[in-house]
């Protein structure tokens, strides 16, 4: 009875631990074959570029280390990612930002990216160039055998281009050459535009020889005059002192020369500070209108004021503003002829305008005549005492108050000056 009892127990014993090894191997097979599908998924999603959710596995096993791995090169891998992110970004903001305009090309100079100032310089709309050629882009055959040269060479081309877009542009166009590697960027274009500098120093060339000419007249008139008085004039009193007449001319119209260069140089470099108040301009155009009473009375000119604003400026620079503009159509009109103040509201300035009926400009004229030294009729205008700045100095006052000044006139029809100062302030 003993011995069937314990071999019962021991084969019931067998019997259960055999169900359990059974159940055992089952659930493992079935705990190994999701943890290999939670990896699988998490491939899939790595692969997809989706690194944000890691994998959790509970067991310390070779599938627990094999996820850490996962989960620490997707850390790896993310990192990399907004490494680069962080590049581009850096990059684009540089050329979405720059001056120059730059063109990026392939290795058939098709266009690969352009910047805003591309775009800008060339007249193209932002996206619509990438892929076309860049002789279709740019539309200068200089540009692009400078390119040609750069991509064979493997170096760097600079020349001067003036490009017509429909405007007239004078662009430095540097061309580079890049050295093919995996990426298929094979040259860049960097262009600058330089169209203001050149006027600039068109400007400055203009001005040294302007001023070298306008000293240099009146110098040698004096000299001359000194070497006729040292050989023989002073013998002859009458004619001696009409030399010295004309020296004292050629002396004061130095003076006034060198004067205006000062304030001219002055206004430019913004070394006087504007005192703004609330002006009555009726009455300051009166005031500078006494001042030449005598030279109006004796041409028969006519005046009409027809001001009544108040403007907010400088009293003194306004003053300076209305002398030249007055000088000027008192000088160059006819006599009997008429002067014409008006003015009018324009938003938040106010718009005057000088009209006289004088001997008038050539359209084609009027948007240089305040330019430093330029005359219509050089002879006429020196030898009726102007340094060829009066204009000069009256736009750049005109501007220092936010203002705007312009001409419109035709010959024999007369010149109308318009300028516009802010309207006055009262607190």
């Amino acid at each position: 009875m003993n011995l069937e009892s314990t071999l019962f127990a021991f084969l019931g014993g067998l019997l259960l631990s055999s169900i359990l090894f059974f159940l055992l191997t089952f659930l493992s097979k079935q705990s190994r074959g999701k943890r290999i599908k939670l990896l699988t998924q998490a491939a899939n999603r790595f692969t997809k570029g989706d690194l944000a959710e890691t994998i959790t596995l509970e067991f310390k096993d070779e599938f627990k280390e094999l996820a850490d791995a996962m989960n620490q090169m997707a850390f790896a891998i993310k990192e990399r990612i907004a490494d680069i992110q962080g590049e581009q970004t850096k990059t684009s903001t540089i050329l979405e930002n720059m001056l120059e305009g730059v063109i990026a090309v392939d290795s058939n100079k098709k266009v690969l990216l352009t910047n805003p100032s591309a775009d800008f310089i060339f007249n193209l709309k932002k996206g619509l160039s990438t892929g076309k050629n860049v002789l279709e882009v740019v539309r200068n055959p200089k540009i692009d055998q400078i390119l040609d040269q750069a991509i064979k060479k493997q170096t760097m081309v600079t020349e001067e281009i003036e490009v017509h877009l429909p405007e007239r542009k004078i662009l430095r166009a540097n061309a580079v050459g890049i050295p093919k590697r995996e990426s298929n960027l094979s040259g860049i274009l960097v262009f600058y535009n330089i169209t203001e500098i050149k006027k600039l120093e068109r400007l400055r060339q203009d001005f040294v020889a302007n001023v070298s000419h306008e000293l240099k007249t009146p110098l040698t008139s004096i000299k001359g005059f000194i070497e006729t008085l040292s050989a023989e004039a002073l013998a002859i009193p009458d004619r001696a002192k009409g030399f010295l007449k004309m020296m004292e001319g050629d002396a004061e119209r130095l003076t006034r020369l060198i004067g205006d260069l000062l304030e001219l140089s002055k206004i430019e470099s913004k070394e006087a500070k504007l005192k703004l108040e609330p002006i009555n301009l009726k009455e300051e155009i009166d005031k500078v209108l006494a001042t030449f009473e005598s030279r109006i009375r004796e041409k028969g000119i006519t005046v009409k004021n027809q001001v009544n604003f108040q403007v907010q400026a400088d009293r003194d620079r306004l003053k300076q503003i209305l002398i030249n503009l007055i000088e000027n159509a008192i000088k160059f009109n006819q006599s009997d002829g008429q002067i014409i103040f008006q003015s009018e509201p324009l938003g938040d300035q106010i718009k005057i305008s000088v009209e006289d009926t004088g001997i008038g400009i050539p359209g084609e004229m009027t948007s240089r005549i305040f330019e430093r030294f330029f005359r219509v009729d050089k002879a006429r205008s020196r030898e009726l005492g102007g340094t060829g700045l009066g204009l000069s100095i009256v736009k750049h006052l005109v501007e220092a108050h936010g203002g705007a000044v312009w001409c419109e006139s035709e010959v024999d029809g007369g010149s109308k000056f318009f300028f516009t100062l802010p309207i006055a302030h009262f607190k």
